[in-house]
């Protein structure tokens, strides 16, 4: 049991892969499949760009 408190959110990281298709496909991992998606994209050639990514934050509600 965790007595209520949450588990911290995982890092997380935006992944663009660069090829050939002139429109970049971009996606967002966790810290711990980065090195898999750089070694994947290494052996295909291809040219990844990572960046940290923060996640967006719900809108508050306007206070009465």
């Amino acid at each position: 049991m965790t007595g209520g408190r949450e588990e911290p959110a995982a890092q997380l990281y935006q992944i663009t892969y660069r090829g050939p298709d002139p429109r970049p496909d971009t996606r967002v991992v966790e810290a711990r499949e980065v090195q898999a998606v750089i070694a994947q994209a290494s052996a295909h050639g291809m040219q990844v760009f990572v960046r940290p990514y923060a996640r967006p934050h719900p809108p508050k509600e306007a206070a009465p």
